[in-house]
């Protein structure tokens, strides 16, 4: 479950880059994920997302990278983590201090910081 909370909030986190509304460009913190207890490692999760289309995801001392694009919608974001795995979610809604995203039952949210 936490390399998936990874994949899917950096796929997430970069709604904003297709166009007006807010922007995912900046630092994102994970504040919840529906249905389980944060570990204090996963609450210190950190992600940073570049105008230039790339991101990356820091939890103490491990540093993920990626690639992201969105839809022209907004609601279907896709990921491209170091090594090539690719991930896609839908249902992505973003405001100027929040971001969620469903993954399976889950509801995962992260809180703007920068």
């Amino acid at each position: 479950m936490k390399n998936l909370i990874f994949v899917f909030a950096a796929l997430a986190l970069v709604l904003a880059s297709c166009g007006g509304g807010d922007t995912v460009v900046g630092k994102w913190q994970l504040e919840s994920v529906t249905g389980e207890e944060l570990t204090d490692s996963e609450k210190e999760s950190i992600m940073t997302f570049n105008e230039d289309g790339t991101c990356e995801n820091k939890r103490g001392d491990r540093v993920r990278k990626a690639t992201y694009k969105v839809s022209e919608d907004g609601k279907t974001i896709t990921l491209v983590v170091e090594g090539g795995k690719e991930d896609t979610m839908e249902d992505v809604v973003l405001t100027a201090d929040k971001l969620s995203f469903k993954d399976r039952d889950d509801t995962i949210t992260y809180k703007r910081i920068e």
